[in-house]
């Protein structure tokens, strides 16, 4: 789903759900959130999609988990989901590099060793792979020293405009859980060196989502660094799952005409969210 389509989207969820914007991009695009609040005061689920641009399967994966309904009985907490936290790239890669601004093509281009396809591009529009930008092993483990289409971490831990509004919001709303989509490799992360009771806790919600989706655990915690899990895990201590959708035999960006397959896996996710919730509250009295 390309930005143009997300407006669209949002002006029917305006109609049903709290949409807000966290800031501008760094073309100047705004990332929104859609909140269904069940009330004041109650502890929030976040939910974040389209992080690496060339994954905006999951920008429709989440728009349908909303157009469905999936969670309006949900009365114990609230729903946050940033449906497109990095709309820029997701624009490259959709739309080419006229979807930028004139005054940066020809640095995107440099990027993009010249290259007019942006179809495998994940950074945001400026070279930073969003999702090594977090303050959370920050520098290490990374793919690339210079701007990159992907995996160059950044100047400093969050210095893309797009991980600080994503950080920033993350800390004013303080939830209960963050689940992060990605693609692709059916398969779920949930490790970052915490221990005792909150790796406990952590594994058996990623337990409960691995059964619900068919999905295998997994763990990459020793070659990562700077994700958006990763910072949640160490810096506010929750439990934070990345989860990688679509088979990993499809080929990036993932067609929509696989929306379906991947959405059945997920069709629960307001029952494995419930279940988080409890254990959540039962370890650290939410």
């Amino acid at each position: 789903m390309d930005y143009k389509s997300l407006l669209s989207k949002l002006e029917i969820y305006k109609k049903k759900y709290k949409v807000t914007s966290l800031g501008k991009s760094q073309f100047n695009r705004d990332i929104f959130a859609v909140e269904k609040s069940s009330g004041v005061g109650l502890s929030t689920a976040f939910l974040i999609a389209g992080m690496h641009a060339r994954e905006h399967i999951t920008v429709d994966l989440v728009c349908k988990m909303l157009d469905d309904g999936l969670f309006d009985d949900i009365q114990e907490f609230n729903i946050c989901i940033i449906v497109m936290s990095n709309p820029d790239g997701i624009e490259l890669c959709t739309g080419g590099v006229l979807t930028a601004p004139e005054k940066f093509r020809k640095t995107i281009l440099g990027i993009n060793l010249d290259s007019q396809d942006f179809s495998l591009w994940k950074a945001n529009g400026l070279g930073v792979d969003l999702n090594n930008n977090f303050d959370a092993k920050f520098g290490t483990n990374i793919g690339s020293t210079i701007p990159s289409s992907q995996g160059f971490a950044g100047w400093f831990a969050e210095s893309a405009k797009e991980t600080k509004l994503i950080a920033d919001y993350t800390r004013s709303i303080k939830p209960f859980i963050t689940i992060s989509f990605h693609s692709k490799g059916e398969e779920i992360y949930y490790n970052f060196f915490q221990s005792g009771f909150e790796l406990q806790r952590d594994k058996l919600i990623a337990e409960r989502f691995a059964a619900s989706t068919g999905y295998e655990i997994k763990n990459p915690e020793m070659i990562s660094s700077g994700g958006y899990k990763d910072w949640c895990i160490s810096e506010l201590k929750i439990p934070s799952l990345t989860i990688e959708v679509g088979n990993d035999n499809l080929i990036h960006p993932i067609s929509v005409n696989h929306l379906s397959e991947i959405y059945e896996h997920h069709k629960f996710i307001a029952k494995d969210l419930k279940f988080a919730y409890n254990i959540v509250r039962d370890k650290n009295n939410v």
